[in-house]
This record gives structure tokens, sequence and C-alpha cells, in this order.
């Protein structure tokens, strides 16, 4: 089988399930796997299992020239790990066949090849994903019937583009955890990206579990609608050149502007539904209604605490970049920075520190092996003395 995932030349054979090994034939072993779960479609002994990875299950009996739909349970667990699976394949190609590629052109620095490979990934799952619950909103009519997002709770079917789309999501934030040591991941970068994959695997299970679907998919189209301006930014960002920062400082006010927008949007949306709109809508006593007063509540302080958390990582990140959150709404004017108040000799470590950062790796390395033979000569002439 023709290998899906590139490998570094050597000139030995790593063992076999060693570090390296695994590493460098992740994408081949886990397409091994997904493809005897796809073979054993063709079997009638073990098709009914594989059925259960492949195929959604739960699905409704409807009459002919009807439309299927599906319920939920716990069988969907199948198909996330089949589909988690896919997801691990489709990451090492992107990485491969683009992003390597355009990292080779780009001579990126070690910190910046990090960043540019973690947008990257992202961007383009933020583009599937946006394009995908903006076809089932259109679909579905909920803008022309905002009504239609609660009538009916809790809703006993889900067509097949919104359950695929739930099963989908599951299955990439899950495949982010793995994807930390195939990718050999920094440890002070781990964290992050463990702490958001964990919130976004949360935030999707609880709105899965408790019947709120539709409302979840305009809430994820407009969060990966900003999301997708933000790792824009970013990529411009990593690969723009010092003359080019004007560029950069005005795209990142673009994506502030639709950071608050949809934040907004996001709180008038979830706050209508849960104490306006499922007000109309009986209590029907089953399983997963959770149409109660005190569930409403606890769903409306934790929407809202999200929110006030995510305001919060967004301000934090902004102390990164050298813009300033209120210059950008047009509000107040960036304070410039004494010159006594940064210590001149740390300042001068910052710049060296900076500077060697932004160098490609090869120069990195070279760097590092001109300053250790400086070293050895000098041990040299010292003990010559």
């Amino acid at each position: 089988m023709a290998p899906i995932k590139g490998r570094k030349s050597a000139n030995k054979n790593l063992p076999v399930l060693s570090h390296e090994f695994v590493i460098q034939n992740h994408a081949d072993i886990v397409s091994c796997v997904a493809m005897v779960i796809v073979i054993g479609l063709m079997v009638q002994l073990t098709s009914p299992v594989s059925s259960l990875f492949v195929a959604l299950q739960y699905g409704q009996a409807t009459e002919p020239n009807v439309l299927q739909t599906y319920g939920t349970g716990l069988k969907d667990l199948f198909a996330i790990f089949f589909y988690f699976l896919i997801c691990i394949i489709f990451h090492a190609i992107i990485q491969e066949y683009i992003l390597d590629k355009i990292c080779r052109k780009l001579h990126l620095s070690k910190s910046k090849n990090s960043k540019f490979n973690e947008s990257g990934q992202l961007i383009v799952f933020n583009a599937v994903s946006m394009i995908w619950a903006l076809d089932i909103v259109i679909k579905e009519n909920w803008l022309a019937d905002l009504s239609s997002l609660w009538t009916g709770y809790p809703y006993d079917t889900l067509s097949f583009s919104t359950k695929f789309f739930y099963i989908i999501q599951f299955a990439y934030w899950a495949h982010i955890i793995p994807e930390l040591y195939f990718q050999k991941i920094k440890k002070e970068d781990m964290f992050s990206r463990v702490k958001y994959s964990v919130l976004y695997l949360a935030f999707i299970s609880s709105i899965y579990i408790t019947n709120f679907q539709r409302i979840g998919v305009v809430v994820l189209l407009l969060h990966y609608i900003s999301e997708f301006v933000n790792h824009a930014v970013k990529l411009i960002d990593i690969t723009e050149k010092e003359e080019d920062s004007k560029k950069v400082q005005f795209a990142q006010n673009v994506y502030n502007l639709f950071f608050f927008a949809v934040q907004l949007l996001t709180l008038i949306l979830s706050q209508t539904m849960l104490w306006f709109g499922l007000q109309g809508v009986e209590y029907s006593g089953e399983l997963r209604d959770f149409n109660t007063p005190i569930f409403k509540l606890i769903c409306s302080i934790s929407a809202l605490a999200t929110q006030v958390w995510i305001i919060y990582e967004f301000l934090n990140e902004q102390k990164s970049y050298s813009f300033n959150i209120t210059a950008s709404l047009g509000l107040l004017k960036p304070k410039a920075k004494t010159a006594h108040s940064d210590n001149p000799n740390k300042k001068r470590k910052n710049a060296a520190n900076r500077k060697f950062n932004e160098l490609t790796e090869a120069d990195q390395n070279i760097k590092k092996t001109l300053k250790n033979e400086a070293k050895k000569n000098a041990k040299i002439a010292k003990n010559v003395k």
C-alpha cells in the first residue's frame, strides 16, 4: 500500500512499534485499521458489526419517497470511532501534501512552523464545518423561521446531514489528542490544545445529549465563521513581513469586530430560546426532555459563564500581539511604554532570543553548531595556555 504520511529518509530501519516507527507510519497504521472495518462490510458474517462503525445508527422507518431520519444513542460511539480514524488520515494528508510543502517554501522557524501547522489544519476544518452548517441551516429553513429552532422540542429525529455533522464534530475534536503525540507537539503547547479540544467535546456532547441539536448547529456556524477569520489572521501574521504590519493590524481589527458580533448573536439566540422560545413548548415528561425551569436556569448560567470565559481568553490572547483591543474598536489609543520601564539587559536578551526564533530551522542548527564549536575552541585554547 502506498504510504499516506511522508517519511524522512533514514540510514537505518526503525524498530517495529518503536515511538519513531509509530509516529512516522501512524497514518498507514490507522488506514489499515479503517480498511479492515470497511472490508468487513463485504463479508456476510462480519457485515452487521462493521455497519455499526460505518453507517449511522437509529434510522427511523419512513414512508416511500421520504428522506430517512435518525435518532441518537450510545451506538453512535462506534461511528465516532471509525470517523475518528478517518480524521487522523485526512490530517496526515493535509499536513504532508499541503502544509509541509508551504512551510518548506516559506522557510519558517520552528516556533512559527508549529503555529502555522496548527492554524492551517484548523482553518480547513473551520471552512468545511462552516459550509456544512450553513447548508443544513438553509435546507432546514431555520433562518426564515427562528421558532423552528425550538418548536417540537424534544425533537424525535435528525436528518442525515445534521446527525453526520455531529458525528464528524465528535471525531475531529477527539482526534486532536493523539495528534499531539503524532506531531511531536512540545509540552508547553499541549495544554492549550488539549483544553480547547476538551471544551469543544464537552459543549457538543451537552447539546447532543439534551436534544438542542438545532440551536447547536446555528451556534457552531457562528463560532466557526469567527474562528475561520481568526486563523486566517494568524496565518497572515505568521507569514507577513515587517513592512506588511499594517495589513496584519487591519486583519486583526476585522477579526475583533467579528468576534464580538458572534458573541452578541450567540447570547441573543441562546437566551431567547431558553426563556422565550421553550416557554411556549409543553414539558412532555420524556427521558430526554430538559424543558424544565431548573435545567433552563443551569443552561442559561452555563452559557453566560462560557461566553465570559471565551471573552477573557480572547483578551488575554490579544496581549501576545502588538494590538490593543480598545484601539481596534476606536475607543482608546494604546498607551506608549516609557523608555525606562524595562531593564536594558533584559530587553537586549529578549531581542536576541526573538531574532534567534525568527531564523529558519536550518539556520538555527547552524548557529547552534557554530556556538558549540566556538566553546570547544575556547576550552582547547585555555588548556594549551
